[in-house]
């Protein structure tokens, strides 16, 4: 059931609403902004109001990537995956989309998906392309989701990130960003926000570990070209399990080897390890 103290709060009805409406719901943010958890409850909240909920996970999705061959080819760099790894899973990413668009036509079936954006992780979901499914991404009924923690929520998200990845309870914890990537995302986010002209340079010395104005700034930026809906999240749900605990009855999408070698090849195609490393390093420039 779906914690009644989170769905009787502003964001839960906003969320129900999201429930009922529309097809395709991507939830965004930086590590420890809460989405995990927010992701968690619509899934709750959109089974309740009768939604079939399929589920689209950038980690989930990003594993089946990870052979040994293809580590052997490309293994991981020091923030993650390799970039043509990055590029094969993102353009997996948009092609599923599509590919679940074609077969579930049926207005009670929703898409779910947990899209980190920053670093090149299923940001091609946000970016303005020209194929078979940009109208949808960009349609009504297609909304990204980021919730905005306000500083006494960011320090206990924090707190929790870092008490979850020394001893995570749940499998997935274990692969969540550790906290010193936490911190590098949070500097990168006012580096990035320079180089955008979202903030000066003297603006950034006198900034704190964590502003809730330049958070929503630089997430606006990236979320220009789809509907969004920003959630002020300023109470910490404790609730029993893992913010990735996932109702049996959820549908993920996952990719096939067929899939992982296509998308792979594809990248192979128009670029080399070193394009895709540029390509990966401009990943916030929409």
């Amino acid at each position: 059931m779906t914690d009644l103290r989170f769905a009787e709060t502003k964001n839960g009805r906003i969320l129900a609403g999201l429930a009922r409406n529309c097809r395709m719901i991507f939830f965004t943010g930086l590590p420890a902004s809460g989405k995990s958890f927010v992701l968690r409850e619509f899934i709750s909240i959109a089974g309740e109001t009768g939604r079939r909920v399929h589920l689209i996970r950038w980690d989930a999705g990003l594993s089946s990537f990870q052979t040994d061959e293809i580590l052997a080819r490309y293994p991981n760099v020091e923030d993650g995956s390799h970039p043509v790894v990055r590029r094969a899973a993102g353009l997996w990413g948009r092609q599923a989309v599509a590919r679940w668009l074609d077969t579930h036509p049926d207005p009670l079936d929703v898409l779910i998906g947990e899209v980190p954006i920053v670093g090149n992780r299923f940001s091609e979901l946000v970016k303005v392309l020209p194929d078979e499914v940009e109208d949808a991404l960009a349609s009504e009924t297609t909304i990204f989701v980021y919730p905005v923690p306000t500083k006494a929520m960011r320090t206990k998200l924090e707190a929790t990130r870092r008490e979850t990845f020394a001893n995570p309870k749940h499998p997935h914890e274990a692969n969540d960003a550790p906290p010193a990537t936490m911190d590098l995302a949070w500097k990168l986010t006012c580096v990035k926000s320079i180089e955008l002209g979202l903030l000066t340079s003297a603006e950034s010395e006198s900034l704190p570990t964590y502003d809730e104005v330049l958070y929503r700034r630089f997430f606006d930026h990236l979320l220009q070209n789809r509907n969004t809906q920003a959630l002020k999240m300023n109470t910490f749900y404790a609730s029993g399990g893992s913010a990735h605990d996932i109702q049996d009855d959820v549908s993920e999408i996952s990719a096939t080897p067929r899939d992982v070698a296509d998308a792979i090849s594809a990248i192979e195609a128009v670029m080399d390890a070193e394009a895709a490393t540029r390509a990966v390093e401009n990943w916030y420039r929409m």
